[in-house]
């Protein structure tokens, strides 16, 4: 039997472990799907990941059970990558029957942690309370969950990056853009200062929202938000030049959206470094590589650095 430490980002807009990315949201089933093969069984009920049932934006993640379902799937997605590459294809289902021990590891904005961090463990205990029992792409999970610990998302992920130069510093700013907000943390030797901690309303799901209702009302068609992302991203698209030329002034608007109300809370991003951390920042590149407001500002890549730190810090 083995002990496994696993850590699950559970954002507004993806879910994350070390090894995996889903979207943050399903379509629930009473009986189960015919299709879908990412299918979980849990209580009597079937889940289904799906871009498209991405949840509203809450601060208390504690109020249902949408939490809890998709942190099932996380886990469920990270067993699966590990009992895949240490058994192979073929020893999955008995690879996974030897994990029965987790030890697992979340986060809050360090901006909620005073408000909500007693709340948010009390909420896993009580889940994850006993032993934990449901299926996943046809294979069963068996564990019980002995340690659960909370912490600071987006600070861990920088301070737990080796790679990030930013880190090293003693004062500078991190500034996570997700799906549903972005959170800035300031950093002072080494340590999140919580009492200066906030969070703006202006994640990457407004960005998209403003840019498709734009095209909209310029010329008459409703983009999916995959294609605004695929042409941040660089992708090959057919899309018309004059829809990609809206796309990024779209995309320009919001960060300077971003800056604003960062420089409105006292931010100095012009006098400390700032290291920006989160799937938005990875759309958003050209937007901060080109302003001029930041000097020399540092991307972190990883968008699961924030799992990987979770279960780095949960230790042997």
């Amino acid at each position: 039997m083995r002990a496994i430490n696993i850590g699950v980002d559970v954002g507004n807009y993806d879910t994350k472990t070390s090894h995996s990315k889903i979207p943050s949201g399903y379509r629930e089933y009473a009986s189960k799907p015919e299709i879908a093969t990412k299918i979980l069984e849990y209580n009597g009920k079937y889940y289904v990941p799906e871009i498209s049932e991405r949840k509203p934006y809450v601060v208390d993640k504690t109020q249902n059970d949408q939490c809890l379902i998709l942190t099932l799937i996380g886990i469920a997605e990270e067993l699966l990558y590990i009992a895949k590459e240490s058994a192979g294809e073929g020893q999955i289902q008995t690879e996974l029957d030897k994990y029965d021990h987790i030890k697992l590891g979340v986060g809050l904005p360090p901006g909620h942690f005073n408000a909500y961090s007693a709340k948010t463990l009390e909420y896993y205990k009580e889940k994850f309370e006993g032993t934990v029992e449901f299926k996943y792409k046809n294979k069963k999970f068996c564990f019980s969950v002995d340690t659960i610990r909370l912490f600071p998302q987006d600070f861990v992920a920088v301070y737990k990056n080796q790679h990030c130069q930013t880190a090293k510093k003693k004062r500078y700013y991190i500034v996570g853009i997700g799906g549903g907000t972005t959170d800035v943390i300031p950093v002072v030797n080494g340590q999140p200062d919580v009492n200066n901690c906030f969070s703006l309303q202006l994640g990457t799901r407004v960005m998209y929202r403003k840019i498709c209702a734009e095209v909209q009302r310029q010329y008459g068609e409703m983009l999916d938000e995959s294609l605004v992302e695929d042409v941040l991203n660089g992708d090959e698209t057919i899309l018309p030049d004059e829809y990609i030329d809206l796309i990024k002034a779209g995309a320009k608007t919001h960060f300077e959206d971003i800056v604003n109300g960062c420089i409105q809370q006292g931010v100095k991003l012009s006098l400390y470094p700032v290291v920006f951390y989160g799937g938005g920042c990875l759309l958003l590149r050209e937007q901060i590589e080109e302003n001029s407001q930041l000097k020399d500002p540092e991307i972190l890549e990883d968008v699961n650095a924030n799992a990987k730190a979770y279960a780095l810090c949960l230790g042997a």
